[in-house]
């Protein structure tokens, strides 16, 4: 059982009066086993959460009662739980829906999973009225300090999952402050730390392996990255430890197998499939690079950009290809000096000697021209002297490099993060005792 909802549609945010006294109003869907079983606008979303926390709290102290929201324009309840022997009842206004039997703990989940995001938002929008006081005592610790998180609070998120790793170190609980340093603080040193003490329990999760994983490939150790990122996969598969994975093989030499476990991971035409081809390529199978290429989809959402496909054409030998791509965004790219000898290489290797002359000579002019609007730029407290210097010594760095062409293939990766938080409710994890 899902709740879904939303805020801030234009329609919604035409009354700021009702807004300031509690009268938010927005659209409401509920799923049951992936089905829509209720959608309904307008809705007092506030007036709902409120009444839902106070049948909760009865519910988790033992008084299994029935939850009835009815709402000022309609004879009958919106929503309805009967409780039965075999679990609750849900109905709807709609007596056309069939009207499931859920058990407790399912719709109970439910309800705190809305009630934690819809207070999530109601404090990110600054709205006076929070669920904080509904959601006393139904939340854990974990919870709240992630809800906290989400909220933007991070010092009082910061303090609450510092307690718990200290008073009650767990898995869970080092994980999480681990997860925070990592991507919060960005303290690889310590988030390291924190991990290598979640190994003591023998952790039976992915979660500790991942981020150890991600660590060891930021700090180039690729043969600890593959052990570790190896252990997470014997748990579970999930799009970042395979990305990871197949980025340790590529960072090893182990080219073929990086092609591999590339083409596992979701994705059509993005910088994931284009490290696929590069992959194949250094693993000495052209053609399947460029069969891959071939079939290359610039309407894909996660299309990676026509520059990155032709410097991988460059490598490939493919120079009418790689020209056909650097054109498609050439005078709306930014003309890095990597990309200017590339695009120039390209037009050398076709005989086509003006228009290399003239791409080139377009690149030192409009790094010419950067430096003398960088050297007339007014100075403030933000843009000082010696920050103009530099720059324009940066710029001019460029130009001498654009002068000298021709720079080797320039490949990077970068290791893929994500969410490890165990009892993240909007990613869908639960916390670690359920895990074991």
């Amino acid at each position: 059982m899902i709740f879904q909802f939303r805020l801030g549609d234009e329609h919604l945010k035409q009354d700021q009066r009702a807004f300031d006294n509690d009268n938010i109003e927005g659209d409401l869907q509920i799923y049951v086993d992936g089905q829509l079983y209720l959608t309904e606008t307008c809705v007092n979303m506030v007036e709902l959460a409120n009444q839902l926390g106070k049948w909760l709290q009865s519910m988790t102290s033992g008084n299994l009662c029935e939850f009835k929201y009815e709402c000022n324009n309609r004879d009958e309840p919106l929503l309805r739980f009967l409780v039965q022997e075999n679990g609750i009842m849900i109905q709807a206004h709609l007596e056309s829906y069939e009207q499931p039997i859920l058990s407790v703990e399912t719709v109970e989940n439910a309800v705190i999973r809305f009630l934690v995001a819809l207070n999530v938002e109601l404090h990110q929008t600054f709205h006076w009225e929070k669920l904080d006081q509904s959601l006393t005592g139904l939340i854990s610790e974990n919870t709240r300090a992630i809800m906290l998180l989400e909220q933007n609070d991070y010092d009082e998120s910061y303090t609450l999952f510092k307690k718990l790793a200290r008073e009650t170190p767990s898995v869970q609980s080092l994980n999480n402050l681990a997860w925070f340093m990592l991507r919060e603080e960005e303290n690889r040193n310590e988030a390291r730390t924190l991990l290598e003490q979640t190994l003591v329990f023998n952790p039976k999760s992915s979660f500790p392996y991942m981020l150890l994983g991600e660590i060891a490939l930021h700090n180039k150790k690729y043969n600890e990255a593959k052990h570790y990122l190896l252990q997470a996969l014997s748990f579970s598969e999930t799009e970042e430890v395979t990305y990871n994975l197949a980025m340790a093989h590529f960072q090893l030499g182990e080219y073929k197998q990086a092609a591999k476990v590339f083409s596992r991971c979701d994705g059509d035409s993005g910088i994931t499939q284009l490290h696929e081809v590069v992959s194949w390529l250094y693993a000495g199978h052209v053609d399947k690079a460029k069969a891959l290429l071939a079939n290359w989809n610039d309407e894909a959402d996660d299309y990676t950009g026509a520059m990155e496909i032709a410097d991988v054409y460059v490598e490939l030998g493919c120079y009418n290809e790689a020209r056909v791509q650097f054109e498609k965004e050439w005078n709306s790219y930014y003309t890095s000096p990597y990309c200017v000898s590339r695009y120039a290489y390209t037009l050398w290797q076709l005989e086509d000697y003006d228009a290399c002359r003239a791409v080139v000579q377009q690149a030192i002019q409009q790094k010419k021209e950067e430096r003398i609007d960088e050297q007339q730029r007014e100075l403030d407290e933000h843009w000082t002297a010696q920050d103009r210097d530099e720059c324009v010594i940066e710029l001019i760095e460029q130009q001498q490099t654009i002068e000298t062409l021709w720079p080797p293939f320039e490949y990077d990766m970068y290791p893929n993060g994500g969410c490890q938080l165990f009892g993240c409710m909007q990613h869908g994890h639960p916390e670690y005792e359920e895990v074991t």
